[in-house]
Order: structure tokens, then sequence, then C-alpha cells
């Protein structure tokens, strides 16, 4: 196994910090539009846990110039894929739960696993404790969703519209781990 860079490290908890605020605000807006109570108290609590998660990113980032705010522009291809996941889902319920907790959430994962196993604990033990804690949390979220994401797709329309969804996704699906620093 190749251990990580320094720089590499960075540039992931960059991509990290960039794309948990577009999750925040692509879930965020979810659940504003979801009329399942229990869909939209998940989506609204996993938007929160990006929001602090994209925060104790930006922490990690370093100070020296050109400073942590260098590294938050989101990159053309984020942008791209965030659109297309947005076109996606369209106005189907059942599409954003699967999107999100099928699809965004355990790539983004995935990527912190990948970091993770590929650091060391004596040069980045800080990177380690957080990645550590992102893991969790996401973890969480995801299987705190199941209950919730089953109700939504119990109506035979939702299903249909999640399932087509996340084959169209299924084609970038390499961008989306590109995102996420995979």
């Amino acid at each position: 196994m190749e251990f990580i860079t320094a720089g590499e490290s960075v540039d992931r908890m960059a991509s990290y910090c960039r794309v948990e605020q577009l999750l925040f605000g692509l879930l965020g807006a979810w659940a504003a539009d979801v009329s399942e109570p229990a869909a939209k108290l998940s989506l609204v609590a996993t938007a929160d846990h990006c929001a602090w998660r994209s925060r104790r990113w930006f922490e990690m980032l370093p100070t020296a110039a050109p400073g942590p705010d260098a590294f938050l522009t989101p990159t053309d291809n984020e942008r791209e894929v965030f659109a297309l996941v947005a076109d996606l889902v369209r106005s189907s319920q059942g599409a954003r739960m699967v999107l999100a907790y099928d699809e965004l959430l355990p790539a983004l994962r995935g990527a912190m696993v990948d970091h993770l196993e590929r650091t060391t604990a004596m040069a980045d033990g800080p990177v380690r404790r957080l990645l550590a804690i992102a893991i969790t949390d996401i973890s969480n979220d995801l299987e705190t969703s199941i209950g919730p994401k089953e109700v939504v797709l119990a109506l035979a329309e939702e299903r249909t519209h999640a399932e087509q969804s996340k084959a169209a996704l299924a084609a970038v699906t390499a961008q989306i781990r590109k995102i996420f620093g995979a």
C-alpha cells in the first residue's frame, strides 16, 4: 500500500470540505420538498451533519498562504456532478433518498476510509482522528436512514423513480468517486 502524501491529504480534506458544503445545500433543499416526515427529518439531520463535518475539514486546512479559503471554490467537476444529481431526482422523494443514502454518502465514506488506510498515525494523527469521526458519523447517518428510506420507497411510483435515477447515475459513478478524492 502506498501512503498518501501531505499534499494529497490536503487536497482530499479540501475536497471533503467542498463536497460536504454541497451536500448540506443539496440535502437541505431536498428536505424542504419531501413530504414524508421521517424522510424529511433524516435529510435535515444528515444535512446538519454535513455542515458540521465541513467546518471540521475547513479547520484542518493549512492556514499558511494561500490560506484555507483558497481551497473552497468548488471545481467544475463537483458542480457538474451535483447539477446532474439534482436533475436526476427531479421531484422524486424516493430518488432523493436513494441517491443520498445509497450513492453519495457511501462514496464519501469510501473515500475517507481509503484516506484513513493510507495515512500514518505518527504523521497524520489529527487527520486520522477526524477521518474516524467522520466515517462513524456518516455510517450512523446511513444506518438511521434505512427506515425513512423504506417508508418512502414503499410507494411503487417512488421506487420506480429511484431505480431509474440510480441507473442513470451509474454512468457517472467514476465522476462521483473523483469528486470525493478517491
